[in-house]
């Protein structure tokens, strides 16, 4: 007898199923004419959002097992994208790293983050002694019918199969499938390149760095820092001196150069002891004060801004569609730009940006603060612009504040015409790791516009980072494209 229910309830007897309904007896078949019906059919998923100023378009990682370096990236008037990558860098974060093979890394992608081809050039060394370090630097910029040009100084020799270029500085011109087209070599071998781009005639102009009088070849000779313009058949056509030193140890050193739509030459970098820019004589700081000038295609000093009171340099330069200059530095000390001071951290390099209209005249400038590492800048045409770079700090009011991010964290900086802050997109990354070489050489080398306005990011970090399409190990892929909203 079962035990009674609480409540004093007796529970009912269970009741065992009747014959015709025995488990063994399976049950009747189907209509075959009925077909099985199966489960509902599953909603679609939901569109995604729509893409919103700062939501990444795509993203491309690229790489090799050891440590890639971004070199620097252009984009076609067609909205090809150009860029160049160092690749298979070993020991990088010993103080005195050897390397006696590194590469050369030439991609051209759709605007869609398509490769449309991709090219890998050996660049060696003897093997000994140890001492000797292979190691490229290298430019791009669009040549016709689908190749480029690329500006190369290299230690080391640059493998183009079959001929050997480097141990010193080169332009050259490849076809759409990264073949060599012809080459213009730089007499010695201490010349640098600094930059590339493409004049209003669509030829190559390249900003060197050398020690001093050097003949690039066809009588065009150039001391110094020095741009040079070359023919699209690779023939130097013209020198343009970027300043002039003088004094013992006195030197001038261009880092970055952009096109105005006039066709002036803008240039920025830095300069040490007493230089002359045109009838304008500055003494800059023995480590080097930043400055910047704009030049007629001719030659002509048009206007220059030495800021000697600090010590520092501009990393990069952008041209608005009214002529209006903007550069990106850094310093320490202050920088005097119109009526306005900015003062740097003690002893710790202030990134800033500053902004002079066609004629020179001052019109605005910004400290983004020493939490900040700013790599590239990118300036549309209407003049808003896009500061890329590393911060490990929160950003208030487009400038590093006070409170730290516990590491450096990638970043994109949305600036109006007038410097007021429209915004940012922080991209969050993992802390580093123990092995983590390029933890404090993090950069974004380049921010670029394409033709609709869309930006376009390139650099480098090996750590697990989320740059707006979810987290995704870098898989030893240090470099990293990618296309963002606006």
């Amino acid at each position: 007898m079962s035990e009674p229910r609480r409540g004093g309830c007796p529970e009912p007897a269970q009741e065992l199923p009747p014959p015709e309904e025995d488990a063994g007896t399976p049950p009747p078949e189907a209509d075959a004419g009925t077909p099985d019906a199966g489960p509902p059919p599953l909603e679609p998923p939901p569109p995604p959002p729509p893409a919103t100023t700062g939501s990444t378009l795509w993203l491309a990682r690229e790489g090799t097992a050891q440590d890639d370096l971004a070199l620097g990236a252009a984009v076609d008037t067609n909205g090809d994208i150009l860029s160049a990558a160092q690749y298979e860098l070993d020991d990088l974060q010993e103080r005195q790293p050897t390397d006696d093979t590194v590469r050369l890394v030439l991609t051209r992608r759709a605007e869609t983050g398509d490769v449309r081809w991709t090219r890998a050039y050996p660049v060696r060394v003897a093997q000994t002694p140890e001492s000797l370090r292979a190691e490229v630097n290298a430019r791009v910029a669009p040549a016709p019918e689908g190749g480029l040009f690329v500006a190369v100084d290299a230690r080391g020799l640059v493998d183009f199969e079959p001929q050997e270029l480097g141990d010193g500085a080169f332009l050259a011109r490849l076809d759409a499938a990264g073949n060599l087209v012809w080459t213009a070599r730089v007499p010695g071998g201490d010349a640098t390149v600094a930059d590339l781009l493409l004049d209003s005639q669509g030829r190559p102009m390249v900003a060197f760095n050398t020690s001093g009088s050097t003949d690039f070849g066809e009588g065009v000779v150039g001391s110094g820092a020095v741009v040079v313009t070359y023919s699209v058949d690779g023939k130097p056509e013209h020198a343009l001196n970027i300043g002039r030193a003088e004094g013992e140890g006195a030197r001038i050193l261009i880092t970055t150069m952009a096109l105005g739509p006039d066709g002036h030459v803008v240039v920025g970098g830095r300069y040490m002891g007493a230089v002359r820019f045109g009838t304008q004589r500055s003494e800059g700081a023995s480590e080097g004060s930043a400055f910047v000038a704009v030049y007629l295609p001719t030659g002509a000093l048009v206007w220059a801004r030495p800021l000697a009171q600090a010590k520092g340099t501009v990393s990069d330069v952008g041209v608005d569609a009214q002529g209006t200059v903007v550069a990106l530095g850094s310093f320490l000390g202050t920088v005097s730009w119109g009526a306005a001071k900015l003062q740097g951290h003690a002893y710790r390099a202030s990134p800033f940006l500053v902004s002079a209209d066609a004629a020179g005249k001052e019109r605005w400038s910004r400290n983004l603060g020493d939490g900040l590492q700013a790599g590239a800048l990118g300036v549309k045409p209407s003049g808003e612009l896009v500061v890329g770079g590393f911060t490990y700090s929160l950003i208030v009011d487009g400038a590093a504040g006070p409170d730290g991010l516990g590491s450096a964290q990638p970043v994109a900086l949305r600036y109006g015409a007038d410097g007021a802050s429209l915004g940012l997109k922080l991209y969050i990354s993992d802390p580093p790791q123990p092995r983590g070489e390029l933890y404090g050489v993090e950069d974004i080398r380049f921010v670029g516009m394409l033709p609709d306005g869309d930006v376009l990011l390139f650099g480098h970090t090996d750590r697990n980072s989320d740059f707006g399409t979810g987290r995704r190990a870098p898989a030893r892929s240090d470099l990293f494209m990618l296309r963002m909203k606006q």
